[in-house]
């Protein structure tokens, strides 16, 4: 604006009444000389109150005092200290939360004259952006000082009342630009100027809005490129006068807030830098999406918690029917064969038909201890309450026992064993009584899933600088595929009319895998139905130890 030019102050108060800023002008004596229509609606003043010239500062203190604003105390006295500290004339910036619980933003600043200048803004919604504000506030202070030196020297040239005003103009933090009715540059700020990047050249006034448009729309940070038919339809726009609200994100990240407002002379352009606010809304979105997939990801874990439950469930509830056949019937055979030999007249019994109950009782009495002994193994394991006694050992020789036991329940049924062991076996380091017990474990399963006339093979691989594995393949039934995890879970079984007539807990399997898994190696289970199974066994290399002589 040229110095030489004054402001109308009706153009100027009509401009003002559309920012979204109340403000108030308090001359030397504390008497109202100015307030904009936005003033009145923030802090629900009634016109008849705000008098220019008449009303004086303490009037309104009264009024906010009477309605609670400024909470419990004697009346006067709240009142005395708030024109106390107005007649310091010193500049002021604070937030106040009102009874009803919005926000305002108050800024009060000295004017030359005495008076001082204060605006009001509801800031509810950017109460928690405390921060970006706090900036804001720090370069409108460095603006407001600036231009204050600069009023100084411009003073003479101008009335007092157009000094206050375009003072109101230069100390928002909104840009703003004023068009007369042939859309041509009239009154302006300098905010307006710095958000369109380097348009300096334009403050001249006459500047027609056309020529606004168009470098805008050249710059290579604010460009949109519009094609001349849209340039076309937007000028038509303008010229129409018509309203117009949009947030423009430019190239350098800022986004702007700009609007159109027709006003009685002409056309009122404004922008706003809504950066923070933008920038705040992306990261609550950001974390809405966050917390979202987070629900989801907690739903499937509580889910698939869920399913494991039940799963655990059912098994539990098929080991304990399996425990009532694999302790009953053993224990129907020792209640029964002892009966038998405890009758007064045992004699009826002949020697050879005691001696078969005898070892019967026996075999169900092992058999018993067996089932036990397997549950309180796996319970010991998966309470870390196991110890392995480990030492160096030749898996010839624990390997040659394992077969040994199970060679008579081989023979009955035509099974072929055989063993493949590589030259210069090493020995192993592991505890050959948990290490018997794995093997055995393996070889019993295989007997017993082995139609007559089958073949189980058990081969070793042993190299010192790789890991050992001890394999039992078997040419029996096989297992599906889909069952191969689960025969390997606590007291797995499979279902069948040929797996329920042999006895077992399905905690075989289990507590070998649980037993390897002891000696820091992994077991691994590979079948096919009716074609046969392969278990192997493979423990780490450090494991191995020198050459077996």
């Amino acid at each position: 604006m040229p110095l030489d030019k004054k402001w109308d102050a009706n153009l100027i108060g009509t401009c003002l009444d559309q920012l979204d800023q109340g403000i108030s002008v308090m001359d030397a004596d504390l008497k109202l000389v100015f307030t904009n229509q936005k003033f009145l609606e923030i802090m629900e003043l009634p016109e008849s109150l705000m008098v220019p010239g008449k009303t004086h500062l303490s009037d309104v203190f009264r009024f906010n005092a009477l309605r609670g604003e400024y909470g419990n105390g004697n009346i006067d006295n709240l009142i005395a200290e708030r024109i106390t500290l107005a007649e310091k004339r010193e500049a002021h910036s604070f937030e106040r939360v009102r009874p009803d619980d919005t926000v305002i933003k108050v800024d009060g600043k000295p004017l030359p004259d005495g008076g001082f200048i204060t605006t009001y803004a509801d800031v509810s919604e950017l109460y928690h952006s405390k921060k970006a504000l706090e900036k804001a506030n720090n370069r409108l202070d460095e603006r407001v000082r600036n231009r204050t030196k600069e009023l100084a020297n411009r003073k003479t040239e101008l009335t007092d009342k157009a000094t206050t005003l375009e003072m109101v103009m230069q100390n928002v933090d909104t840009g703003i630009a004023l068009f007369d009715k042939d859309l041509k540059l009239s009154l302006w700020n300098d905010r307006y100027f710095e958000l369109l990047n380097g348009l300096d050249s334009f403050k001249v006034v006459g500047t027609p809005i056309e020529s606004f448009i168009r470098s805008i729309d050249e710059n290579p940070v604010s460009g949109e490129n519009f094609s001349e038919k849209n340039f076309l339809t937007l000028m038509n726009s303008v010229k129409n006068f018509e309203p117009y609200r949009q947030i423009r994100k430019q190239k350098d990240g800022l986004f702007l807030e700009v609007r159109r407002h027709p006003t009685p002379g002409g056309l009122l352009l404004t922008i706003a830098d809504v950066s923070d606010q933008k920038n705040a809304e992306v990261v609550l979105r950001q974390n809405n999406e966050a917390l979202e997939t987070r629900v989801e990801e907690r739903t499937s874990e509580l889910r698939a918690a869920k399913e494991l439950a039940e799963r655990a469930s059912t098994t539990k509830s098929q080991f304990l029917a399996n425990m009532s056949h694999e302790l009953r019937t053993p224990l129907n055979a020792i209640i029964g064969f002892s009966e038998l030999l405890l009758m007064d007249d045992y004699t009826i019994i002949n020697q050879e038909k005691r001696g078969e109950y005898a070892k019967d009782i026996n075999s169900a009495g092992a058999h018993l201890l067996q089932v036990i002994n397997d549950i309180l193994d796996v319970a010991k394991i998966e309470a870390n309450q196991i110890n392995l006694l480990e030492q160096e050992l030749d898996l010839k020789s624990i390997i040659g026992s394992c077969v040994q036991m199970v060679s008579v329940a081989a023979q009955k049924q035509s099974i072929k064993l055989t063993t493949e062991f590589p030259d210069n076996l090493p020995y192993l380091y592991a505890d050959p009584t948990r290490l018997k017990q794995v093997i055995s474990n393996l070889l019993s399963n295989a007997v017993k899933f082995t139609d007559p006339e089958g073949e189980i093979r058990i081969q070793v691989s042993a190299h010192t600088d790789q890991p050992c594995s001890i394999s039992v393949i078997d040419t029996g039934i096989g297992i599906a595929s889909d069952l191969i995890d689960h025969v390997q879970t606590q007291f797995g079984q499979i279902h069948s009319n040929y797996n329920r007539n042999h006895q077992g807990t399905g905690l075989g399997l289990s507590l070998v895998r649980l037993l390897t898994e002891a000696h820091g190696g992994t077991f691994k289970l590979e079948s096919e139905l009716g074609v046969g199974t392969a278990a192997h066994i493979i423990l780490p290399s450090e494991r191995l130890r020198s050459v077996a002589a």
